[in-house]
């Protein structure tokens, strides 16, 4: 199922090293507006891909000695008018308006995702729980599994979902009438992909401004050939319904949810920074803190430079559903989604042990 996951990152970033060799200029002032944009852009898709994982064919699997445990790996989308500002404010018009691109223009970036999984029955009140974890270790590389696939070298990835949820059922399954439940949970979702040598030279940043308003001391930063990384992290708190029926050795499902979303996404640079003193990173961080969360706050050190954004209209209202095929307690479960909002998909597929 990693190779999965691998493959998914490809298609998304695949394009985008390919293309790029070139050396940018950027305006502080300018990306500042670009970030927010980014910010905005993916918040009412955050939900959607924080929600994979814990989405069993069973609308309730039953009180305790009933649990299960398993591996979900899929992909939600993002979309691509999301990434647009920042590849603009990067100088990377050619690849904003690639005509190569156009699947990811019309249906979006696929975002991945995965999540090991496990839920089991509750005591004495019919209830179950679920909590679920993804992490890949910090600038974990696909090209690490893959050496033998040049593009990966390119790619660097730290990912974690982490999440629970609580379901009681309202209907029990019986005869003809199926099951249904309703949940609640909460989901933590933080990503960064980054693209290694996907500028081809060195970044300059020509009106680094201070972010103190009363303080108008600029500098010209460089950097060597750096990283590009996208960022993002959110908290969300999830509501759901969901309706299943058990037939022979499959067990169709749907389900609706509704998601909300609160955190940062940005975009930044990992390299050596030159034309700035730690003093004048230190000063300068310091300010960035006293602005507060409603800002685009630069964080700097002496080999990053990041800019953030608080995400705004994290709403998601989605549909979900899809079926399982059951061999004893073996379970292999086929799941599609669609943010009502935002129009953006998903889609996963797990397996698990269930009893």
């Amino acid at each position: 199922m990693r190779r999965i996951l691998i493959l998914t990152i490809v298609a998304l970033l695949f394009v985008p090293v390919a293309l790029i060799a070139q050396t940018t200029d950027i305006d502080f002032a300018d990306l500042e507006a670009d970030i927010q944009a980014f910010a905005d852009g993916v918040a009412s898709s955050l939900p959607l891909n924080a929600s994979v994982g814990l989405n069993w064919s069973d609308a309730y699997i039953g009180q305790f000695p009933h649990f299960g445990v398993g591996l979900t790996v899929g992909a939600s989308t993002i979309p691509f008018d999301a990434a647009t500002p920042v590849l603009e404010g990067l100088g990377l018009t050619d690849l904003a308006t690639n005509p190569d691109l156009a699947p990811l223009l019309q249906f979006g970036m696929p975002l991945p995702a995965y999540a090991a999984e496990a839920r089991i029955g509750g005591f004495i009140i019919p209830f179950d729980v679920g909590v679920k974890i993804g992490i890949m270790p910090p600038d974990w590389s696909p090209g690490d599994a893959f050496p033998s696939i040049a593009a990966l070298q390119n790619l660097e990835m730290d990912y974690m979902n982490l999440g629970f949820d609580v379901r009681m059922p309202v209907i029990e399954e019986r005869g003809l009438i199926p099951e249904v439940s309703i949940g609640g949970g909460y989901n933590y979702l933080r990503a960064n992909i980054g693209l290694v040598g996907i500028l081809g030279g060195d970044l300059n940043i020509g009106t680094f401004e201070h972010p103190d308003p009363n303080n108008d001391q600029t500098w010209t930063v460089s950097m060597t050939d750096p990283t590009v990384n996208y960022e993002w992290s959110a908290n969300v708190i999830d509501l759901k319904a969901q309706v299943s029926k058990g037939l022979l050795f499959f067990r169709p499902y749907a389900g609706v949810g509704a998601s909300v979303g609160f955190g940062r996404a940005g975009s930044g640079f990992e390299s050596t920074l030159e034309g700035i003193s730690e003093a004048e990173i230190a000063e300068i961080n310091e300010a960035a803190a006293l602005l507060g969360s409603d800002e685009v706050i630069p964080e700097l050190s002496g080999t990053s430079f990041y800019l953030s954004a608080p995400m705004t209209g994290g709403w998601s209202f989605r549909a979900f559903g899809g079926v399982s095929i059951n061999l004893l307690i073996v379970k292999l479960d086929i799941n599609a989604m669609y943010d009502f909002l935002a129009g953006n998909y998903g889609a996963t597929v797990g397996l698990r042990v269930q009893l």
